[in-house]
Parts: C-alpha cells; sequence; structure tokens
C-alpha cells in the first residue's frame, strides 16, 4: 500500500486502530483504510485506490491482465512461498514432503514465467504496475532466504525482472534494500519450539475410590 502510494503521490497515514474503529468496517480488519469516498478494507483494494493510472493500467485489457497476475501471485506463488518459509520463520514444523512439494511447485511457477519474461521487461505493458509489485513482493524472502544463486542463474529472466522491480526507487524508499540469498536458510529447530511452546499436561484428577460394599448377612 505505501509502495502504491509513493507512485501515485498519495498522502497516506498509518495510524494505530483500536476494536471500536475497526467495527466500523465490514469484516472488522486490517488493513482498514477510510476515505473521504468511504471505506476499504484489502490490501490490493487500497493499493489500486492510492497508486497512479500507470500502475492500475491504462486500458481494459491492462487493468484485466494486472488483475490477473495480483490473483496468480496470491494464488499461486504465496501457498508455496507459506510452505517453504513458514519452517525457517519456525511458525511451521519441518515437514519434508510439504516443503519438497512446495519447491516442485515453486520451481514450475519460476519456469513459466521465466518463458513468459523472455522478451518482456515489466510483466504488464511498458512500466512497473500493481501485477509487478505483488509478485515481486511475494518473491522478496524467496530471493533473500531462500533462492541460492544456481537458482537465480536457472531463471535469469525472473531474476532480471525481479532486480528491475525491487530496485525502483519508490520500492526501496519503503522497505530498503533486498539483499540476495548465498546459502539457503534451513529449518531451526530451536527457533520452532520457542515459537511452539508445549503445553504442560495436567494430572488428570484422582478418581476416589468406591466404598467398599459389606457382604450381606445371611439369613439364619
Amino acid at each position: 500500500i505505501r509502495i502504491s502510494a509513493e507512485y501515485g503521490s498519495s498522502n497516506v497515514t498509518v495510524a494505530s486502530h483500536t476494536d471500536d474503529t475497526l467495527n466500523t468496517f465490514p469484516l472488522s480488519r486490517v488493513p482498514a483504510f477510510k476515505t473521504d469516498e468511504g471505506l476499504l478494507f484489502d490490501t490490493m483494494a487500497i493499493a489500486t485506490l492510492v497508486g497512479n493510472s500507470e500502475l492500475r493500467g491504462c486500458s481494459e485489457f491492462e487493468r484485466a491482465s494486472i488483475t490477473q497476475w495480483m490473483n496468480v501471485a496470491e494464488l499461486e506463488l504465496y501457498p508455496s512461498a507459506c510452505q517453504i518459509l513458514y519452517p525457517v520463520w519456525g511458525l511451521m514444523p519441518n515437514n519434508k514432503g510439504a516443503i519438497n512439494k512446495a519447491r516442485e511447485n515453486l520451481n514450475g511457477f519460476m519456469a513459466s514465467l521465466n518463458k513468459y519474461l523472455e522478451s518482456r521487461t515489466y510483466l504488464v505493458g511498458e512500466s512497473v504496475t500493481l501485477a509487478d509489485l505483488t509478485l515481486a513482493l511475494y518473491f522478496r524472502d524467496l530471493y533473500n532466504l531462500i533462492l541460492e544463486e544456481k537458482d537465480r542463474n536457472e531463471h535469469g529472466n525472473v531474476t532480471r525482472w525481479f532486480n528491475t522491480i525491487i530496485n525502483q526507487d519508490e520500492v526501496t524508499r519503503v522497505i530498503g534494500n533486498t539483499s540476495l540469498c548465498t546459502k539457503a536458510a534451513q529449518f531451526d529447530a530451536k527457533l520452532f519450539a520457542q515459537n511452539n511452546p508445549k503445553q504442560k499436561k495436567e494430572p488428570a484428577p484422582k478418581k476416589e475410590a468406591a466404598p467398599k460394599q459389606q457382604p450381606k448377612k445371611e439369613e439364619p
């Protein structure tokens, strides 16, 4: 949102929120954006509003293409990135099967994107759009923590495009410089244990012994 605002020269003020503030929005969640025209509560929608016309696309086809790539970033790249990165951050267990499957999906996605970008500088049109910003930001932690030099070289067109977008002045003013991975980060068992402390099991309450039944007296 803040990067889009840089492109649109929009005056966006970031403020803390309260439950009372959030309750004025339909889903009571952040990000929540208030304008004179109304309320918005979705990252993509807010970024679209505060950016300039070039970010949004200059024709109906460009706008549709931008929406297409933003959906692809959200639905195809983001899930794989989470499966790979969350174990590194100690947020998920080290499920090697799930991680390998995510890496397989990521490699397939990057191979297709690499072919698409062979003759293109940007995803849509001849300038930076929300399509580029959305996809590049989802790629950022992968390039920073996971994708080593051999991976970057294997998908050279994607890496060229990523470096072009992530080093735009409007981007670096908000998120700073992005360093590229030298050695892929690994699962940290200690960090995972810190983030997911085991709950102590309460001892089960002792069952009270049933009172012994007195033997019946035999009738004479």
